[in-house]
């Protein structure tokens, strides 16, 4: 079995090594826009080798679109239109319901599995692709109804053999939870990382004095944006409520300083404690 990568960064290149540690596919082939991604993607056995994106259509059996999401929208359907009978193609993209729609009539829709193994560090690049990135981490499998039951089961082997656990949702779900979930925190590291430069942009106080709290509170704002402005765009209604939600929680905690409310602060900080019952820690 050949599997393709288009796509050769943190995520494409970690899922073929995943898929190479346990033996899963003969032989990795793949391509990349960027000739350093592609050179480094062989170098460090991330693929066998790199090849036009026509050919690796042609000699796939499994295709894994790992590009961001304005990309997989613009080329899945003429890949669809491209692949045989047998092949499967799923993507990785970080919203699903635009894509998922982009291919909603295709003839070959059934051949596709929208897929978002949900894993990732603020580093980008095949140089830090790791093959247990996805180790113990959720995959969701959206508009699964729409896949035929053998591509849906080569999809289940691909993030099994790398133990991820699976959920199955709609696409419009997906992309309402995950602006929630993932996009909203990146907005907020953005935002935050901003509001402090702005203010220490050329004073060394700033190193002296940081903690632990705004590297964590801004490892996101390290992210790139190639990566993250599509996704913005293509979740932009789910993160626009999301993000007027939070503007509300912000208003709400300046107004209780402002007028020295400082028991309902407590409450607040008490209140917003219940997350740690909430998120398990892997």
């Amino acid at each position: 079995m050949n599997i393709g990568i288009i796509g050769l960064g943190l995520i494409g290149g970690s899922i073929s090594l995943g898929l190479r540690k346990s033996n899963f596919g003969d032989k990795f082939i793949g391509t990349d826009y960027n000739k350093e991604n592609a050179l480094h993607a062989v170098k460090l056995g991330i693929v066998d080798e790199i090849i036009p994106l026509q050919d690796l259509i042609l000699q796939s059996s499994v295709i894994i679109l790992s590009i961001p999401v304005d990309g997989i929208e613009k080329i899945l359907p003429s890949i669809l239109h491209k692949i045989r009978s047998d092949t499967v193609i799923l993507d990785t993209g970080s919203t699903k319901y635009e894509i998922c729609n982009s291919v909603y009539s295709h003839p070959k829709r059934s051949r596709f599995v929208a897929t978002h193994p949900i894993a990732g560090i603020e580093k980008s690049g095949p140089i830090f692709a790791n093959s247990d990135l996805f180790y113990k981490k959720n995959c969701i499998f959206c508009d699964s109804e729409l896949s035929d039951p053998d591509a849906i089961s080569i999809a289940e082997k691909i993030y099994s053999v790398m133990d991820m656990r699976m959920i199955y949702l709609t696409s419009q779900e997906h992309d309402f939870y995950i602006s929630y979930i993932s996009h909203l925190p990146h907005v907020v590291s953005f935002s935050l990382a901003s509001t402090v430069l702005k203010r220490f942009k050329e004073e060394e106080i700033f190193n002296s004095m940081k903690g632990s709290g705004l590297d964590s509170t801004t490892r996101l704002a390290k992210s790139k944006p190639e990566t993250w402005l599509p996704i913005f765009i293509s979740n932009r209604n789910n993160l626009i409520q999301a993000v007027d939600i939070y503007i509300d929680h912000l208003k709400r905690f300046r107004k209780y300083l402002k007028n020295k409310e400082f028991h309902k602060i407590d409450r607040y900080i008490k209140k917003a404690n219940d997350i740690k019952e909430k998120i398990c820690i892997n």
